[in-house]
């Protein structure tokens, strides 16, 4: 195992299902690994909060509905 993996919190998916307490555990900034049938499944971590919100009502103005496809990797930018 490597030494990010080790400093992990590591969970059944089971586990989780039963105790959603520990998403808040990963909100509050604490990388989650769940594991199925023994093996790692998903990794869990804290979403990363906008550096601004300059633009977050841009859609307002717009005068056909909002989308709901996904959004586009473009109007990602910054975020990440």
């Amino acid at each position: 195992m490597s030494d990010t993996m080790s400093d992990m919190k590591t969970i059944t998916l089971r586990a989780l299902r039963r105790d959603a307490s520990l998403l808040d555990a990963a909100a509050d900034g604490e990388e989650i690994v769940v594991t199925r049938f023994g093996k790692p499944y998903i990794r869990i971590v804290p979403a990363q909060q906008p550096r601004s919100f300059l633009g977050a009502g841009r859609h307002l103005r717009q005068r056909e509905p909002v989308s709901a496809a996904p959004i586009p990797a473009s109007a990602w930018k910054g975020l990440g």
